[in-house]
Parts: C-alpha cells; structure tokens; sequence
C-alpha cells in the first residue's frame, strides 16, 4: 500500500517489555523494546510468557519469573482451565447453548 494507512498496529509484546512505553514517547523518547531470547524454545512458549506477562501486568503486579519457558506453559494451561470452568459455569447457569 503506497498511501501510508496502517490497518493495525500491535503493541501488546512492546507493553510487555516496558509497560510506561506510552508516556515515554509523550515524552519524545523512543526507547526501541529489546525482545527477549530463550534458547530452545518449546512450541507456544513465547507466546505463552508474553500472555503471562499481560496476565501479571493487567491484575497490577509483576511478581512471578518467567524466564523459564516451560512454567510459563504450564502456568498458561492452568490460567486457562480455570477459565474455561468458570465459563462453562457461567454458560451452564444462563441457559444457552441448551436444546
């Protein structure tokens, strides 16, 4: 596309690694984020520790370490199981979905 327009841009991983990154470019810094690496990376686990790392920054704490890739997996399959039971509850008691 020539004309410039952007149809989305994504900022979640750059939040990520630096949450105060909005007010650093109302205050014309351009900090560039450093992405991390992990060595052997298991299938998912990148995008398990950086939705783990939104998961911490959304409930406004930053106390777990995530530099293992493998707990970060585990830690996301438990998030999400209690997720799907609490909407499976929710769904149960709403009646839809019910023939």
């Amino acid at each position: 596309m020539t004309s410039g327009a952007v149809d989305i841009v994504g900022l979640a991983r750059a939040l990520v690694l630096e949450p105060s990154l909005p007010d650093l470019w109302k205050a014309n810094q351009k900090p560039e984020p450093i992405f991390p690496k992990f060595p052997d990376s298991p299938e998912g686990g990148v995008t398990a520790w950086h939705t783990m790392r939104l998961t911490e920054i959304s409930a406004d704490i930053e106390t777990q370490d995530f530099s293992d890739l493998g707990q970060a997996i585990q830690d996301y399959a438990a998030r999400d199981k209690t997720r799907t039971e609490v909407w499976l509850r929710h769904f149960a008691n709403d009646g839809v979905g019910q023939t």
